[in-house]
């Protein structure tokens, strides 16, 4: 059955396509005037999407439900005993829910079928499944296995003209993938594509390797409700989504299901873009990511205002580094190429070279704790980090990559059992950096973060651990629930799994501490003494 055809009509009620005004190629926009937090468009699924080879072996391929989570609070709205298993055909794909018994002679007498596999059995897994068979114990990269479901799809009449016709107008960019000489690589993956999917009767080489190339370029992330990622989706709508640093719009799950949503106010015929990268970088990071994997330059509003917007702000001029910060830049300039890399450009006066120096190193720590497998070794390279940053006198909190750096080092913290010390810098984060970063209280990241600080606040309370004299975690937890029972509303929409389970948090929390003080106005007291402590709590971490 052709899949998505009503949803990807040209215009809507909400949204319509059309050529853009500041990008190459067709935008997303708004049909009627829209309030923050509103829902543009809902899919029930996108087109295509792919794990992750490590999200294979713990991820549902039908619902994306990840059964193991990564921190605190990222597996409430999982069932408790929610398990996947492989299809016992391919042996690479796995899928949860309750057991269905059917025969298919193409793989075993026999076959076990769960709800989700057989959903994804109708959708074309059927047809790919005896040909996964003999690699199923090769890893395969997740763009080579999202192309390969497409043109299996498409061989067998399940993807419709329309929505064939709107994924063939996005830009291959084979052009550009000549010029920085990775075409080849591309050719060879898209042998292998149509080996391993048996459509080099369907398709020509010259057509697979144009498909991938659009995977590759084109490709959004898979998420979690929590925002975690876990590979990569293709869809011929939200793919038309174009980027700005200064988004109006996002993209959030709710299992399979995916929505485009408002980040602010939006007029009648205004586009909706998205940001493919981290807007909070600097200005020359932000462009040299989106010019090396999407091969443009924006010029979005934040973009002409270059390094003059707060992403690219020091606390101090480079000219007043200390004296031992100036000595490190001058070996690193002897040292390294930190400096010349178009990503750290800061100026090209000696005092700018030298910050730029101490940016690329700081940002080099970053990717190499990103890197580590081991949380104590991230932890202390993720330190070193934040101390340079320190002791340099010239980040800000807010500025990257100290923000991720601490984001890093909580999830790290957390992993090592260390969660006094990551209560702390989820403190200083919650006071000076979220909001900053973040100003919608409905900010999809700035939810997701105040959720895992109250996950960790209940954990501190159930132990009784003492964080701090005449501190209250349980009341601190009920404080933050409340606000992401609020917030989800908006960020998640209503009816979303994570939304109903916070909101059912809440009302198990709310109990036992209105229990707990007796009165609806005691209670209120408490926790407006427990707000103060936790913003005192801010400035408990080292740096």
């Amino acid at each position: 059955m052709a899949q998505n055809s009503k949803q990807l009509e040209a215009k809507s009620l909400l949204y319509y396509l059309a050529r853009s005004k500041t990008c190459i190629g067709d935008g997303i926009f708004a049909g009627a005037d829209l309030e923050g937090g509103e829902p543009v468009t809902t899919l029930k699924r996108p087109l295509i999407a792919s794990l992750e080879s490590e999200r294979l072996k713990d991820t549902c391929a039908n619902c994306f439900v990840w059964t193991e989570g990564s921190s605190l609070g990222s597996r409430l709205y999982v069932k408790e005993g929610t398990a996947v298993q492989a299809c016992a055909g391919c042996r690479r794909f796995r899928y949860c829910s309750r057991v269905h018994t059917r025969r298919l002679p193409m793989i075993s007498p026999t076959h076990n079928f769960q709800a989700c596999q057989k959903a994804a059995w109708n959708r074309g897994h059927k047809h790919e499944c005896k040909n996964l068979r003999p690699v199923g114990d090769k890893e395969i990269p997740k763009a080579v296995l999202g192309c390969m479901e497409l043109l299996v799809r498409r061989k067998h009449k399940l993807i419709d003209d329309e929505s064939w016709i709107m994924l063939q107008a996005l830009d291959s960019h084979i052009d550009d993938f000549m010029q920085n000489g990775k075409y080849p690589g591309i050719e060879l993956m898209a042998m292998g594509t149509s080996e391993f999917s048996a459509t080099q009767n369907t398709f020509t080489k010259e057509f697979v390797a144009a498909m991938y190339a659009r995977i590759l370029s084109n490709a959004l992330t898979l998420i979690t409700p929590t925002f975690d990622p876990l590979g990569i989706l293709i869809d011929p709508l939200l793919c038309h989504a174009n980027h700005s640093c200064e988004p109006n719009a996002y993209v959030v799950m709710d299992g399979a299901q995916v929505q485009l949503r408002t980040l602010r106010e939006v007029k009648k015929d205004e586009e909706l873009y998205i940001s493919y990268i981290d807007p909070t970088n600097p200005f020359a990071r932000r462009q040299s990511e989106l010019q090396e994997r999407w091969f443009f330059t924006c010029k979005c509003i934040k973009c002409q205002q270059t390094i003059n917007s707060d992403e690219d702000e020091w606390l101090i001029r480079p000219t007043a580094m200390p004296q031992n910060i100036k000595e490190m830049a001058d070996m690193l300039l002897g040292k390294t190429d930190h400096e010349d890399e178009p990503a750290n450009y800061v100026g090209d006066s000696a005092y700018e070279r030298r910050a730029a120096a101490v940016q690329g190193e700081v940002f080099r720590l970053h990717e190499e704790a990103q890197r580590q497998a081991d949380p104590a070794e991230a932890i202390e390279t993720i330190e070193s980090a934040l101390r340079l940053c320190s002791q340099s006198l010239l980040w800000p909190v807010y500025r990257q990559p100290q923000p991720a750096l601490r984001d890093n080092l909580i999830v790290n913290l957390l992993a090592a059992g260390k969660h006094e010390l990551a209560w702390a810098h989820c403190a200083k984060r919650h006071r000076y950096i979220t909001p900053k970063l973040y100003p919608q209280v409905y900010h999809p990241v700035r939810v997701v973060q105040t959720w895992q600080m109250a996950m960790l606040a209940q954990y501190l309370a159930s132990t009784g651990t003492e964080v701090q004299p005449g501190v209250d975690m349980a009341v601190i937890a009920a404080v933050l629930i409340k606000a992401v029972t609020e917030s989800a509303k908006t960020s998640h929409g209503v009816d979303s799994a994570f939304s109903r389970s916070v909101g059912e948090k809440y009302q198990e929390v709310e109990t036992e501490i209105l229990a707990k003080f007796g009165s609806r106005d005691v209670m209120e007291s408490a926790v407006k003494a427990q707000e103060r402590k936790m913003k005192e709590m801010g400035d408990m971490a080292e740096f």
